[in-house]
């Protein structure tokens, strides 16, 4: 049975409300991810005004830590044609990839950032004006509480419907769907709501311009039905649709496809599509840490010398003499029984108990993150064998989230070419350069079916380290199975990044009717030396360790 527009505003109105009741509620847990992230942890805690706050900057460097070990290079694909169609240029289609990549490190990086703040994050590609024609579609990243996902799902590939909600001026509302009436609202903050809502009661909404007046609108991609749903809460109530049209985005094989890609580095095992905060794993930890030090420094602050004198003994004018310039305050007492004129309050120091429990927070932050702590710069006593252990662990826990952000590239490659296709008109060409030649794009050459693998999956600082540690461990085990100086040296400048200059190996070529000089091996043997030659490799070797 077909269904009614009607039917489906209801629909649209389910889930929108469903969506906001369920992030409405784990907005306080999630606002204080984010002040502990900005090292305003006090922020959200009540706290005696009188007493010193210390916070530490722990979880910024926690989340910054995966940051840094998530990015090393510019992200890129290797597109290949896929051996059952036939079309397009696989080539110019990966030039073309790698070029709107290559601009899109700065969204990728602030996708990672919110999906380890919070439960996971998205990223939306869209199109924008552009007179290039490579240039026809932007991207952005979306915090998690502006996705629509279908929860029950077992995977992004098994959703029935996913969306976006955001706040659209009545400027360009009024392009996009005509000059329709409107019920215009304040733009919510997700963090503050209470107070953006006060703000728009305290404003006459009619005195402001269109500019500064927002409605709401849910973006929603029915996948089953194959269409694209537009509806506001602020349109006639929600009863009606914005908008209908079919999902304009097309898979090579004419299936819908959605500009949504969900980014995800942890899971609920037994919802898969509910993330998990990576902040929320230690979390308690920073909590205990912050309120810890904040106690130590308001302890130390009371860790003053103070004296008691017997009332009487002392003028005030010799009193004045003795406490001028000490940080010691002077008490009098009335006692009989006090030894001499003047005797010191003893001040117990802090428990060591205290050392001990920080000690053992710090070891439950560094068991709740994948990373050694060596890798964050931090001294250990481990031996360079428990360090190379930790280091390919790390490694391959970092691969593990490195692979589901490639996931992520790859889905967005996947979807600029096919959204690219569809934004071009007939005879459009751009310009690119491939294997440092010039070439000529068209939309045909992108009309194909592809295999899109992201480069460097498992890329990271540290990884790369323990490679180049291994190539170096291995140039004399190469040597002695024959492989070429050249290769060798071709294959360190590689690794290292060198500049090019280093493979050009001059021979030094004696002059005309000189007698030849000695060789290497028998000036070694005149010395009593080893007569072992140095190779150029291996001397390149030894200086980069």
């Amino acid at each position: 049975m077909p269904r009614t527009n009607d039917d489906i505003s209801k629909f649209c109105t389910i889930i929108f409300k469903e969506h906001k009741s369920y992030w409405k509620d784990k907005a306080a847990e999630l606002k204080k991810y984010k002040l502990a992230y900005e090292v305003k942890f006090w922020k959200s805690q009540e706290y005696d005004n009188s007493m010193i706050r210390v916070e530490t900057a722990d979880t910024f460097g926690y989340v910054e830590g995966f940051i840094s070990s998530l990015f090393s290079k510019t992200p890129a694909v290797v597109i290949g044609k896929d051996i059952a169609a036939t079309g397009g240029d696989a080539a110019l289609a990966q030039a073309a990839a790698n070029r709107f990549l290559y601009n899109q490190r700065e969204q990728l990086e602030i996708a990672s950032r919110l999906a380890l703040i919070y439960d996971f994050s998205a990223l939306k590609l869209s199109p924008t004006p552009s007179d290039e024609m490579l240039d026809k579609v932007a991207i952005k990243a979306i915090p998690c509480w502006e996705v629509v996902l279908d929860r029950d799902a077992t995977c992004n590939d098994d959703q029935r419907f996913i969306g976006h909600t955001y706040f659209l001026n009545m400027v360009e509302a009024k392009e996009k769907f005509g000059a329709k009436k409107f019920v215009p609202v304040p733009k919510v903050d997700y963090f503050n709501e209470e107070v953006s809502k006060s703000y728009g009661k305290s404003k006459e909404l009619s005195d402001l311009p269109d500019d500064y007046l927002y409605i709401e609108i849910m973006e929603l991609y029915d996948i089953i039905h194959n269409e694209v749903y537009y509806w506001s809460p602020n349109y006639q109530a929600g009863d009606k649709l914005l908008l209908k049209s079919e999902i304009p985005i097309r898979t090579y094989n004419d299936k819908p496809m959605t500009p949504l890609i969900p980014l995800f580095f942890a899971r609920s095992p037994s919802r898969p599509m509910e993330g998990i905060s990576a902040v929320s794993r230690v979390y308690d930890q920073m909590y205990e840490k912050n309120i810890l030090r904040t106690y130590w420094a308001n302890a130390v602050r009371r860790d003053s010398r103070q004296y008691l004198y017997k009332e009487g003994a002392i003028d005030e004018e010799a009193l004045a003499k003795v406490t001028a310039g000490i940080d010691g305050a002077m008490i009098a007492v009335d006692n009989d029984n006090l030894e001499g004129i003047i005797r010191a309050i003893p001040v117990e120091p802090i428990s060591s108990n205290f050392n001990t429990y920080l000690n053992y927070i710090e070891a439950d932050i560094n068991r709740g993150s994948i990373l050694a702590p060596f890798s964050r710069g931090e001294a250990t006593k481990a031996t360079a064998t428990e360090i190379t252990a930790l280091a390919q662990y790390s490694a391959s826990e970092i691969g593990k989230m490195a692979r589901d952000r490639d996931a992520a590239i790859e889905n967005i490659v996947s979807c600029y070419i096919r959204q690219l296709v569809l934004l071009c008109e007939e005879g459009e060409k751009a310009i690119l350069e491939v294997d440092g030649e010039g070439k000529v794009i068209t939309p045909d050459d992108m009309e194909g079916k592809f295999r899109i693998n992201a480069l460097d999956q498992g890329s990271t600082p540290l990884s790369d380290a323990i490679k180049k540690q291994n190539l170096m461990a291995l140039i004399p085990t190469l040597q002695g199975l024959g492989v070429s100086q050249r290769a060798i040296l071709e294959e360190i400048v590689r690794a290292y990044e060198l500049n090019k200059t280093f493979l050009k190996v001059e021979e030094v070529v004696p002059p005309a009717g000189a007698a030849p000089g000695p060789s290497a091996a028998d000036v070694a043997q005149l010395e009593g030396g080893p007569t072992e030659q140095v190779l150029p490799a291996q001397a390149l070797a030894e200086a980069l360790r």
